[in-house]
């Protein structure tokens, strides 16, 4: 799997579906599910993503509902990774399910070490962080077959006869 590197996005514990993603902005329109990404929150941060960046959470990312939207706008806002100290199981499914890596910190207090806004690279396969300062952050090795799913795009590409990006 290639390398993620993005800006560094930070939040704390327990940051809830209904959070990530707000149901007022639960639709088939794809520019609207986009643009509820952390309205609730705060409002400037989904125009101010880039593809690649990477969300760096504290305890319980993701819990609440297992609205797949959540997941869905993270996708369209081409969130590269996220990493946090946990995850709510049901979300690092869709996540994992929909492409979108979520890797734990190996040492929890190792948060504490990234910063808002500054550059990283994650190699899934090495299992590491690496800050734009060069301070490596390790995080706990995931699964050939998790990185197997997050490689092709997620879980249904890798059905038999699953159309893939590029084929008719």
């Amino acid at each position: 799997m290639t390398p993620i590197k993005g800006r560094a996005w930070l939040f704390g514990d327990d940051l809830n579906t209904d959070v990530i993603h707000p149901p007022q902005f639960f639709s088939l329109d794809e520019e609207k599910v986009k643009r509820g990404l952390f309205h609730g929150l705060d409002p400037d941060i989904q125009p101010n993503l880039r593809p690649g960046d990477v969300l760096i959470g504290g305890r319980n990312f993701g819990c609440g509902s297992s609205r797949e939207t959540s997941v869905r706008s993270l996708k369209l806002n081409g969130v590269g990774a996220i990493v946090a100290v946990d995850f709510a199981r049901i979300f690092f499914r869709n996540c994992t399910n929909n492409g979108v890596p979520c890797l734990t910190l190996a040492q929890p207090e190792h948060r504490d070490r990234l910063r808002a806004g500054r550059t990283v690279e994650i190699d899934p396969a090495a299992a590491r962080l690496t800050t734009d300062s060069g301070e490596h952050v390790p995080l706990d090795p995931p699964g050939a077959f998790v990185q197997r799913v997050w490689q092709v795009g997620g879980l249904l590409a890798l059905l038999p006869g699953a159309r893939t990006s590029g084929s008719t």
